[in-house]
């Protein structure tokens, strides 16, 4: 079995699609996969993403393979082979007002004409599965919850005096609230200053720290307050340490396809409070502290409990890891060549 894989998104930085590509990957290898044979296909020069999908990948598609795998949401338009398609989440669909472009968004045309043509869908959880049924119109049997991981080897409660030192190259002092991903109305980093402004009021040395790079315009980064950090993008080696280290992890977003700075807080033995959208409700209920998702004050509310209450702090930060290794590649590699064999036999 020959499986053609996009490898474009791992050119990129450690977005939320490159994690999950890299560790699909990794996971395949890792079982070693006898019978398969996979060729990631990657643009020599820089290319836009549609032209890439559409042009490039469009011909790849005719090289003799049994399945071809895209893991950004569409596939080409008249694709020579079967392919899979990586639907994260369709948020563009429901929540145009999120993302640039809104309405005019080419994803709110490509990702249903897409999902339609792919001999399969490949989504992370059932409640995304759902919605791409509903909003692209694909029966729910072409579409195959597969999961995601994380990698153990990577993310894991790290040593105190290695986090410590991480910590004082990056100039973080304890006591710090955390907050990791792009930064953007949708992932509710207006929220996260809110919450961790009231909380100041009883701890007047918190910080708030936040890692990720601007996407979108938040107006309460405009003229930030002094107690916010803003690191930028961190090397994968400093998060555990900051993960760890903070008095609580902070996951406000409005909606989430899957949320993989969640996923690795909690390998790493964080105290993570997270929005209750559906996807932390499916993922993560059991090691974190849920809120309404939109609501600043049930935020700092839920807030005031992990950080004042020591039990419930040592009881989230004990349940992470347990929950965390549930989350293995190997199970999402397995998932897809399931899927691939399937294919391959038609």
């Amino acid at each position: 079995m020959r499986v053609g894989v996009d490898g474009k998104p791992l050119l990129s930085a450690r977005a939320g699609v490159a994690r999950y590509l890299e560790g699909l990957l990794g996971g395949c290898a890792g079982l070693g996969t006898p019978g398969a044979e996979f060729d990631v296909v990657k643009p020599g020069r820089p290319r836009g993403t549609l032209r890439w999908v559409m042009w490039d990948l469009q011909r790849a598609t005719g090289r003799g393979y049994d399945a071809f795998h895209f893991p950004f949401y569409y596939p080409p338009l008249a694709p020579r082979c079967p392919v899979t398609v990586a639907v994260h989440d369709v948020l563009a669909l429901e929540h145009p007002e999120w993302f640039r472009h809104g309405r005019a968004n080419p994803l709110r045309l490509l990702i249903p004409a897409g999902a339609r043509r792919a001999a399969a869908v490949l989504v992370g959880s059932p409640s995304v599965a759902e919605a791409v049924s509903e909003r692209c119109r694909v029966p729910m049997a072409r579409i195959h919850v597969t999961g995601y991981g994380v990698d153990h080897a990577r993310f894991a409660p790290p040593p105190e005096d290695a986090a410590a030192g991480v910590l004082a190259r990056l100039g973080v002092t304890r006591p710090y609230l955390l907050q990791v991903g792009s930064l953007e109305p949708r992932r509710g980093t207006d929220l996260a200053l809110a919450g961790c402004a009231s909380l100041r009021e009883r701890h007047p040395g918190l910080q708030l720290v936040l890692v990720g790079e601007v996407r979108a315009d938040v107006p309460a980064l405009r003229e930030p307050p002094s107690w916010v950090r803003r690191l930028g993008r961190v090397a994968d080696a400093a998060l555990p340490a900051l993960y760890a280290g903070a008095a609580a992890v902070l996951a406000p977003s409005r909606g989430e396809g899957f949320d993989f700075p969640v996923l690795e807080a909690l390998a790493c033995g964080g105290a993570v409070v997270a929005s209750d959208i559906a996807v932390h409700r499916e993922h993560f209920a059991r090691a974190v502290a849920l809120f309404a998702s939109g609501d600043a004050e049930a935020l700092a509310a839920a807030l005031t409990r992990v950080v004042e209450d020591a039990e419930v702090c040592r009881a989230l930060r004990s349940a992470g890891p347990a929950l965390a290794d549930r989350f293995s590649w190997a199970e999402v590699a397995r998932r897809h060549l399931q899927v691939w064999r399937t294919l391959g036999r038609r």
